[in-house]
Formats: structure tokens, sequence, C-alpha cells
């Protein structure tokens, strides 16, 4: 039997909802939440799905639990409701963390006052993606408006993810591992690591910051060094 990570985060009994937290990196971090102590609800928007059951063999017997719900994260009253009845059955949230499947991250910015409320004192945000995905005017716009309920909103991003045999283009993830510093390319884990400790009490003064997390890949692309 496998022993469960010891929690070590802070994280015990928080209560975090993790969108389209059935695969690649909101399962990672849904993952290292329940390792954590964390009660994860997960969004999907699909219940019957192949990544629902995988999602429930990985998160079992963690130190934390797991739930999951049907969300459109398009439709705004939808998200209301489940904010409404996780206040409603948990007495709060916790943490809301935001996986970025789509471009589009405007539908955030009409939940604010519902999303706040929910939160209350202390609360996280934090949105997890691709740098492709045009963050920086969201995370701020977000990070304003949250301030005044005192929940820090947050992004962590990444280049490219290393997803093992489900790698799409396995040639430029080795390519993009040699040209690293690291000597590697991004795990979700690294996200999901990143997320969590955005989500623990030492980091509350963090806020309206887009995180990249890719072992120094950017910066060579940034200053035009090779390695």
């Amino acid at each position: 039997m496998i022993e469960p990570v010891s929690t070590r985060l802070g994280l015990d009994g928080k209560i975090a909802v993790v969108t389209s937290g059935t695969h690649g990196l909101g399962l990672a971090i849904a993952s290292k939440l329940c390792d954590n102590g964390a009660h994860v609800i997960l969004t999907t928007s699909d219940e019957d799905n192949v990544d629902l059951e995988r999602a429930k063999l990985v998160l079992a017997g963690k130190p934390g639990s797991v739930s999951v719900t049907q969300l459109n994260i398009q439709d705004e009253h939808s998200v209301r409701l489940l904010l409404d009845r996780v206040k409603e059955e948990r007495g709060q949230l916790d943490v809301f963390v935001h996986h970025a499947v789509s471009p589009d991250l405007t539908p955030l910015l009409n939940i604010v006052e519902p999303l706040a409320k929910a939160l209350v004192d202390g609360g996280r945000v934090v949105v997890a993606g691709y740098t492709v995905t045009p963050v920086h005017g969201v995370i701020r716009t977000l990070a304003l408006e949250m301030a005044w309920y005192k929940v820090a909103v947050n992004a962590v991003v990444t280049t490219v993810v290393d997803n093992g045999p489900m790698n799409i283009d396995p040639d430029l993830v080795d390519r993009l591992a040699i040209k690293s510093p690291s000597g590697r390319v991004t795990l979700p884990q690294d996200i999901a690591n990143a997320v969590s400790l955005l989500c623990t009490d030492e980091a509350a003064w963090i806020q309206g910051q887009v995180i990249t997390v890719d072992g120094g890949l950017e910066l060579l692309e940034r200053w035009g060094e090779t390695r």
C-alpha cells in the first residue's frame, strides 16, 4: 500500500474548486491540493467521459477528498449556482483555480462579486494555463477588484508541458528539453506545485502576478541566449 503524502502546506480542510479538473494541468493541481488535505470540487463538462474515471482513480486514497460537478464556465448563471451551493454546503470557498483550457478568460470578469463573496477573507483565485493565453489584463483587473475583498488573484503559466506518452509533438518536447537551462521541460506537477504555494497563508501578499514556471526556458528566448 502506498502511503499518502504528508500534509505540509497548511491546506488541510480547505475547500477548492478546480475547473476542468479531470485532465491535464487541472488534474495535476487537484491531485496536489488533495495531497495536502484539501477537499477539491472538480468541474467537468461531461460526467461520462474517460477523463473523469481516470481522475477518480488518480485522486483516490489521498489525504484530501474530492467531488465532481458539471459546469460550463462560459455560463455565468451556472457558475453562480455552483458558488451558492458550495457556500451553502461547505460554509465558504477557500480556493478557486481556473484551469484555462480556453484563451477566453472574460467569463471570470463577469463573476467577480459572487466569487469574492463565496471566497471571503483570505480566499485565492489562481488561473493556470499557457503563455499563449492572454492572462495579464484579466489578472490585473481581477486582482484590483478582489483586493477589496481580501482575495488574492494570480496566474501560473508555462510555455509547454511534458505530458509523457500523451505528448502531441514528442520531438518538440525533446528539442526544448535540450534547450532548457534546467535540462527538461515543465511537468504538470511543476504547475501544480506553484499553484499550491500560492494558496498557502504565507503567499497572501502576492497579488496580481503572472508567474512563469518553465525552468528558465523563457529567459533564453527573452535575452536571445543559446544553451
